[in-house]
């Protein structure tokens, strides 16, 4: 339609003789905009907890897992058998995916001292997803709501993994939408009966050798 009224314009003009004087000035004006690379991306925040079942958003916020001094004394007072820690961490994870499908994953070269290392199956990692988790904490009113159809969430096993393995901690589904993850990290004792605390569990002897054992968790969000 604005083509069509300039062309009527310019044979009217034309017609009455009439003339119009060109445009004799010009400016240039810059304009950019930058789009950032739109891989997906994670935020965490570290929970200590410190009972079973506690809700990790009462936990105390941490930059690190710091078990301390393991113990080998249950809670009742009777002999544990094996070292562990009364203390347990929740990661929680946030996810932005711009779009693209996704898996969470977790890595653990080993938990040393010196020489030493604590036994790979001593260190287990236990993913989770609670509906009522909030975008914001405990201040947000909206709840993310249930996982996803077609979304998968790991199972628990050994958090160290060794070098170029990983551990599952949820796969999206392929709309990708950004959730909240949680992922326990622990140290812990044989469960009630002598059952393994999870898939592949392996105590940390009495025997084990004195020191201070570090090491590093990277998780990790992947396109996929």
């Amino acid at each position: 339609m604005r083509k069509s009224k300039i062309l009527l314009l310019i044979a009217l003009i034309g017609l009455l003789g009439i003339s119009l004087p060109e445009a004799t000035f010009a400016a240039d004006v810059t304009v950019s905009a930058q789009v950032t690379n739109n891989s997906p991306e994670i935020t965490i925040v570290v929970k200590e907890l410190t009972t079973a079942g506690q809700e990790p958003w009462s936990g105390t916020t941490v930059g690190a897992m710091n078990f301390g001094q393991l113990t080998h004394t249950l809670t009742g007072g009777a002999e544990a058998g094996v070292w562990y820690s009364q203390k347990y961490y929740a990661v929680m994870i946030f996810t932005n995916s711009f779009g693209h499908r996704y898996e969470i994953r977790s890595t653990c070269a080993g938990l040393t001292s010196g020489a030493n290392s604590l036994p790979t199956g001593s260190f287990g990692v236990t993913p989770g997803y609670a509906s009522a988790d909030r975008w914001v904490g405990t201040d947000s009113t909206t709840a993310q709501g249930t996982r996803p159809t077609g979304s998968t969430l790991g199972t628990a096993a050994a958090a160290i993994t060794g070098l170029g393995s990983f551990r599952s901690i949820y796969i999206s589904e392929t709309a990708a939408s950004n959730r909240i993850l949680r992922a326990f990290y622990s140290l812990p004792s044989f469960l009630a009966g002598g059952a393994s605390a999870f898939s592949g569990y392996t105590p940390i002897p009495l025997t084990q050798p004195a020191g201070t054992y570090t090491g590093t968790v990277t998780i990790t969000i992947a396109a996929i």
